[in-house]
């Protein structure tokens, strides 16, 4: 088995952890953090450094593969940035859960993290970097972009297009043929019964735009 790395030590590597443990595909050798404490423990894996010591860390534990365990779209791209200007070759792997469910002819990207339940189906199309967490259903023929995601419970119907760093939050059901634009939130429990622009928080039943969304704002405090 590869080496492997998960580079963020937040709730989301307890998630990443149980994936890759029950997959195992690759041996776990320990977590990039930049909050906790270099050599205390997350989730029975010791935090062994920062980014920005990865070339050294690379050499000393004989890294191979890694993983970014964030949760906020945003966040999750400005750390894939920092690593790729220090090994722009670095190998990023998949977490995909031994039970999501993967159709026909989809197409997986890399860096994707797949939680228990999950489901895509015939022809979807994941870009790199998406996170989906409990019992997400990606329908057939949508397109999910690169650092976007989809909460737990949430279902897209067929030929949904999702955009780059834009999320579905908890319990959303997005109907078909319906686009949402890039950095673009959906908010709990919504249906989503028109298309989206860019840049907006939307929520309710049916789904209104709230506000108008910052480049690079959170949505996961």
């Amino acid at each position: 088995m590869k080496n492997l790395i998960l580079i963020g030590g937040g709730n989301q590597a307890h998630y990443t952890i149980d994936i890759i443990e029950r997959e195992s595909k690759y041996a776990i050798i320990g977590i990039i953090d930049a909050l906790h404490d270099i050599g205390g423990d997350r989730f029975g894996y010791k935090i062994i450094g920062r980014q920005e010591n990865l070339i050294e860390l690379i050499k000393d534990y004989d890294i191979e593969v890694g993983v970014i365990s964030i949760g906020d779209n945003w966040s999750r791209y400005h750390v894939y940035n920092k690593i790729i200007e220090q090994v722009p070759d670095f190998e990023f792997v998949n977490a995909i859960h031994p039970s999501v469910i993967i159709g026909n002819n989809v197409k997986l990207g890399v860096g994707i993290v797949a939680m228990a339940g999950c489901i895509f189906n015939p022809k979807a199309v994941i870009e790199d970097f998406t996170f989906f967490a409990t019992g997400a259903q990606v329908e057939h023929d949508c397109y999910i972009d690169k650092f976007s995601s989809i909460s737990a419970g949430s279902v897209t119907g067929g030929y949904v297009k999702l955009g780059k760093f834009s999320a579905i939050t908890l319990g959303v059901t997005v109907i078909d043929r319906v686009e949402i634009g890039e950095n673009t939130v959906v908010g709990a429990g919504s249906l989503v019964v028109e298309s989206l622009p860019d840049n907006v928080l939307a929520y309710g039943n049916p789904a209104k735009i709230i506000r108008e969304r910052k480049q690079g704002e959170r949505f996961l405090k």
